[in-house]
């Protein structure tokens, strides 16, 4: 293939088309005609001699020349888009820019106070918007622009290969009980905690856990009494009923300093979720944005929060 026979312009395009699998969505975010974005597709399959988006009933799939594509070729749009835009230095002492971090309730709570805290000292004049997470992958939001940097909670596959990732540290958890509960004592031993009542935060919506998979493969199982969005109401909750709730230690560490619950340690060995930062190729050399990285995984050392493993800045 002749490099010099290819416009950007296209390579833009197949973006945009793979990425919405539809030729009247990605006119839509693009802009321009269905016939045009039509007449481009047409090109881009005799350019890469493959079909690259097919018919399935009413809709259209990738192929698998065009799955292939997607990752290297937003890499490589980002890379570019960092090149034709670099020249300018970013001064944080200076900068009036705005950043926007999506994060889930946990995510805010660990790490919003130390974060305003060295923005508010080094850039007084950066904004930062602090967006939901949302129960759908960043993906689109980051590709977009409307997002910066989003702080994902799971395991570090649940992140898809298309966006840049560095786990911040991993979760530790504690099992939480109200003080005076009248079933548990000093320790829980696996029956017990099996036969009681469970809260579960679960942001996605999911009605399982790491603890239900975990119990499965032992050839047990728990009940499920509730299920709520958000960590911060849970330990309000175990404080005033007889519900057990497994879940991150520093939250559990921070409520029980207030509020009338006790710590246990799970009677069961739990995979541990990984607090992940993740950002598109759109923005992974722009100054501004590894500024703002670079202080993101600053307040989590400085913090003392266990690290996990690194990919990418």
């Amino acid at each position: 293939m002749n490099l010099n026979a290819i416009d950007v312009n296209l390579l833009v395009t197949l973006d945009v088309l793979l990425r919405e699998e539809s030729v009247t969505k990605a006119a839509k975010v693009l802009g321009l005609s269905q016939s045009a974005v039509s007449h481009a597709l047409g090109r881009l399959r005799e350019l890469f001699e493959d079909q690259l988006l097919v018919r399935s009933g009413r809709a259209m799939v990738r192929t698998g020349r065009g799955e292939a594509l997607m990752v290297p070729l937003r890499q490589a749009l980002g890379q570019l888009e960092a090149v034709v835009s670099a020249g300018g230095e970013f001064d944080p002492c200076e900068s009036e820019a705005e950043f926007r971090i999506a994060a889930n309730d946990y995510g805010q709570f660990v790490l919003l106070p130390p974060l305003i805290e060295a923005v508010q000292a080094q850039a007084p004049g950066i904004n930062l918007r602090v967006r939901e997470l949302g129960s759908e992958p960043p993906t689109r939001r980051l590709a977009h622009g409307d997002l910066d940097v989003a702080l994902t909670l799971g395991l570090p596959e649940h992140v898809p290969p298309s966006l840049y990732r560095r786990d911040l540290f991993k979760i530790d958890l504690v099992t939480l009980v109200r003080e005076d509960h009248p079933q548990v004592g000093d320790e829980m031993p696996l029956d017990c905690y099996c036969h009681l009542s469970h809260i579960l935060v679960s942001p996605l919506g999911d009605d399982e856990g790491v603890v239900d998979s975990t119990l499965r493969r032992m050839g047990r199982s728990r009940r499920v009494a509730l299920v709520v969005p958000h960590f911060m109401i849970a330990p309000h909750l175990v404080a005033s009923t007889d519900m057990v709730l497994t879940t991150a230690r520093s939250v559990a560490e921070s409520y029980a300093k207030f509020l009338p619950i006790r710590l246990l340690d799970p009677p069961l060995e739990l995979e541990r979720g990984t607090l992940s930062m993740v950002w598109h190729p759109r923005s992974h050399g722009d100054e501004g944005h590894r500024w703002l990285r670079r202080r993101i995984r600053e307040v989590v050392s400085e913090a003392n929060i266990m690290s996990g493993s690194a990919a990418g800045d």
